[in-house]
């Protein structure tokens, strides 16, 4: 890529990560994103509905998203000025090749051309579509308890021979010395 273009995606860069720093530091100023125990005591929700509460909680968290997704915007705004002064801005990642001119001056972070982008895209609607072939291990060995339900009765009766906790001051009977 020529210098004129790679100082034009430079400036571009540097203004949206300008834009993304200053969304941050509104949500740091009014205190949006963050853990606001100012309001917060044991006396001052006393009254309030548990549902408010929650819908606070809610709120906190949603803010604490949205700056974490600025934050992660800023980094990968980094990378691609990383890469500028590596001269590797505007290649692939996946592929190597060079990434549109269209696409980058829409998204200047781009790290991927728009062919794989959308095998990306597609690999990962299959993982959210087929929940069953990605799932963690752990849950095979928690529903592996379903296969033994034949021997489920047998445990019940094996337990049962033993008596069960009811005594007879339980059932109201009278104890026979």
């Amino acid at each position: 890529m020529e210098a004129k273009r790679m100082n034009h995606f430079k400036h571009l860069l540097l203004q949206h990560k300008e834009n993304h720093e200053d969304i941050v530091d509104d949500m740091e100023t009014l205190s949006l994103g963050g853990n606001d125990n100012h309001g917060s005591s044991e006396l001052s929700s006393y009254d309030n509905h548990p549902a408010e509460i929650a819908s606070e909680l809610f709120d906190v968290e949603h803010q604490i998203g949205l700056k974490r997704l600025e934050e992660h915007e800023i980094k990968e705004i980094d990378q691609a000025l990383e890469k500028i002064q590596n001269g590797t801005y505007g290649i692939c990642e996946s592929c190597g090749k060079d990434i549109d001119l269209n696409r980058l001056e829409l998204l200047p972070q781009a790290r991927l051309c728009i062919g794989c982008a959308k095998e990306s895209d597609v690999f990962m609607a299959e993982i959210r579509g087929d929940k069953k072939k990605y799932r963690p291990s752990e849950e095979q060995v928690i529903q592996s308890s379903d296969i033994n339900d034949s021997l489920r009765g047998e445990q019940f009766n094996d337990l049962m021979e033993y008596g069960s906790s009811d005594t007879h001051q339980d059932r109201g009977g009278k104890i026979v010395q």
